[in-house]
């Protein structure tokens, strides 16, 4: 395999035992404007919270997914001021003052809203097309197939040890709930890549589900994953959130310079 594919069950999709109907296209528009609003919103509307990011990642030589585990490593993962900031807690179970930026491999951020927000973004000029239903966890979800073009792009696939920084056009699939209108899952896969270029075949797949901190509910990120190619070999990150709680005057969070922007999406 030399490409990463997220393969979804949409064929004959039905609810409550019958075939459901296609929506009416104004149906279809109002449930894209609904959740654009939701997604232009949510980052705001989020409270500050720490929780745990776990992630296993694993390495494939052959091309035919077979994974060999590369680490398992965890990081305590802040969200305040909507920036999220990173501190490596264990890594293969032993204690680790690593820096984040000193893992290596692959990585990405902008999982907490940015990700979203730039495919419902119109500076993006998305092209969205209703596909079918979906059973997401017990709800009923709309599946919109979307597309970004290269000169409306905003995702980043970022090389820093070669200063190498590409743009390019998107595609995939976003899971939106017949009942509020809320994104629940997004699919992406990047097009157009060079050959040339070191990273190769970048695709992922982000679960958001309802987590409570404090006295409310908010859909936060529940798994994530990350796939590429590196020359002939691929490479996938596997990531958890949990334990999510309220950031409070107790906590402390340093973000480094104050004039460094939040990092770019990075495979």
């Amino acid at each position: 395999m030399t490409r990463f594919t997220i393969i979804v069950l949409l064929a004959a999709a039905s609810w409550g035992g019958a075939i459901a109907q296609t929506p009416e296209p104004a149906e279809q528009q109002r449930v894209l404007a609904d959740a654009t609003d939701y997604a232009t919103n949510h980052e705001r509307a989020l409270p500050n919270f720490i929780c745990t990011q776990t992630t296993r990642r694993f390495e494939d030589f052959s091309g035919r997914e077979e994974w060999h585990p590369l680490d398992i490593i965890v990081e305590r993962l802040t969200y305040f001021e909507h920036h999220e900031d990173y501190k490596v807690l264990e890594i293969n179970g032993l204690p680790s003052g690593l820096e984040h930026d000193q893992l290596g491999g692959a990585s990405s951020s902008g999982e907490f809203g940015s990700v979203m927000k730039g495919i419902f973004s119109a500076a993006s000029a998305t092209e969205f097309h209703w596909q079918t239903w979906f059973t997401l966890r017990g709800q009923k979800m709309h599946v919109y197939a979307y597309s970004v073009t290269a000169a409306h792009s905003d995702y980043h696939i970022v090389v820093p040890g070669q200063s190498l920084d590409l743009v390019p056009a998107y595609h995939g699939l976003i899971f939106i709930d017949d009942r509020k209108h809320y994104v629940h899952r997004i699919t992406m896969h990047a097009d157009g890549i060079p050959r040339t270029y070191p990273i190769q075949d970048v695709s992922l797949m982000l679960d958001y589900d309802y987590t409570r901190i404090g006295d409310a509910d908010y859909l936060l990120p529940l798994t994530f994953e990350l796939r590429s190619r590196q020359g002939k070999v691929l490479v996938k990150n596997d990531v958890d959130y949990d334990n999510y709680s309220k950031f409070t005057a107790d906590s402390s969070v340093r973000f480094g310079d104050a004039d460094q922007l939040p990092p770019k999406k990075q495979p």
